[in-house]
């Protein structure tokens, strides 16, 4: 939990400065802590992040990380799918842009969805930040999320950064069955993006005996 005068973990610091992620320092210092958590009350798990875009937020959890812990990043490193009938104008009016060559990138950045081999990108920059991700249990898996997404492993901490309703969905239902008590899922899109509020408000109406939801910066499902 974050405290009043809470201050932004190096990595953050130079996350955000680098242009490497949508969200702002505080919302990634949430994060950082989130992982630091689950490490001070010795949960079992791994770490997941669906979606990663230029890697910001998994560089973050793997400086947060104790090593030993494996993070699991799952992305298409690439264009992402479009949106579907239960994803608003919102996604389809955004998605247009993406598909039109006409995206703005993090501030002077390309947008990663058009970057040539964007997977070798990342794994540059994360040995440009000192975490060789051969040596620091850190997974990269290249793939639709409803093709790669599976495994009976424990999770402790899982950042869902996708904002498609199916991505979101395939999610939450793959993640939440293998979510330790005490784990979180962190859905970066709630407030943003219909069809992600759409799939994150079913699971809860379904699932909200063993889940609770609490709001920071963004949405936290935590297993109850």
């Amino acid at each position: 939990m974050l405290l009043r005068g809470w201050r932004e973990p190096a990595v953050v610091r130079r996350v955000v400065w680098d242009q490497l992620s949508y969200s702002g320092g505080r919302t990634l210092t949430e994060l950082h802590e989130a992982v630091r958590r689950v490490d001070r009350e010795r949960l079992p798990g791994v770490l997941l992040e669906a979606g990663c875009g230029t890697g910001g937020s998994a560089l973050v959890m793997a400086a947060a990380k104790a090593p030993g812990r494996e993070l699991r990043v799952y992305d298409v490193f690439g264009m992402p799918p479009g949106p579907t009938a239960k994803d608003g104008p919102d996604v389809h009016r955004r998605w247009e842009e993406i598909a039109s060559g006409k995206s703005a990138g993090i501030g002077s950045r390309t947008y990663y969805g058009y970057v040539d081999d964007l997977l070798e990108a990342i794994t540059a920059t994360f040995r440009r930040y000192g975490i060789p991700p051969e040596r620091s249990e850190v997974v990269f898996v290249q793939g639709l999320l409803q093709d790669t997404l599976d495994g009976d492993q424990p999770v402790a901490v899982a950042h869902i950064d996708c904002d498609r309703f199916e991505s979101v969905h395939t999610c939450l239902v793959r993640i939440a069955p293998r979510l330790v008590a005490g784990g979180v899922m962190i859905v970066d899109d709630y407030d943003f993006k219909s069809g992600c509020r759409l799939a994150v408000d079913a699971f809860m109406q379904e699932n909200q005996v063993r889940f609770s939801m609490i709001r920071k910066t963004r949405v936290h499902i935590i297993r109850k």
